[in-house]
């Protein structure tokens, strides 16, 4: 309850800013895509007495959309897009695939570093969607995991633009929550610990801006575009 409060706080404020500042600053709304790879070693892990193990890395992909608001030597930048993350497991004789489907809503500030490549960080709020994870159940039982719901997480990366696009790189990594899961892994060892499943990646992505505050065919400047 207290981490849903924080989400939707965290969502008024970022409409009322994004409401204020188009009726004040240069703007720009567009669709972005592309891929993500976990990160080796720095993401899920299991633990029990077959051993201690952490996902290799797996590609997933990622689509969504972003507002640009700019401002002198600055910008801010809220997206809000999907992604699926890959991850597998090197179990002796059983290797296992982990899913993590989830909703990112990132709040990036950038600066403008050099010509058209600009640098940029901020907060993201995630929401987990779904997980699956191969051969394996919740200890005793034949049920699935559980889906851990609301994390924090860090975004920081690069981006260049040329005409209408945008070439896009960026780390995001999820906040360590410390929750654990007791579960079976099939063939393998029961009663281990898997932790909250985070997976950390980086993503690669191709951005194209459909509108912006200088566009011709665009109303009369108003709050409402």
């Amino acid at each position: 309850m207290k981490n849903t409060s924080k989400y939707k706080s965290f969502i008024v404020w970022l409409l009322l800013l994004c409401s204020y500042s188009l009726c004040s600053q240069e703007f720009s709304l567009g669709l972005k895509g592309g891929i993500n790879s976990s990160i080796n070693k720095r993401s899920a892990e299991v633990v029990g007495n077959a051993g201690r193990f952490s996902t290799d890395s797996r590609l997933g992909f990622q689509a969504g959309t972003f507002l640009e608001l700019d401002f002198d030597f600055f910008f801010l930048r809220p997206e809000v897009f999907y992604s699926r993350a890959r991850g597998e497991f090197p179990f002796p004789d059983n290797s296992s695939l982990y899913t993590l489907d989830k909703i990112s809503i990132p709040l990036l500030v950038g600066l403008k570093v050099y010509k058209d490549l600009d640098f940029y960080a901020g907060p993201a709020y995630q929401y987990f969607l779904n997980s699956e994870f191969e051969n394996a159940t919740l200890t005793g039982t034949s049920e699935e995991l559980e889906n851990h719901q609301l994390f924090w997480a860090g975004q920081i990366g690069l981006k260049y633009t040329f005409y209408k696009f945008e070439i896009d790189l960026r780390y995001d990594f999820t906040f360590d929550s410390k929750d654990t899961q007791k579960i079976d892994v099939f063939n393998v060892m029961n009663g281990a610990s898997f932790d909250d499943g985070r997976l950390n990646q980086f993503m690669l992505s191709l951005n194209w801006e459909i509108f912006d505050s200088e566009n011709p065919w665009r109303r009369k400047r108003s709050c409402y575009f």
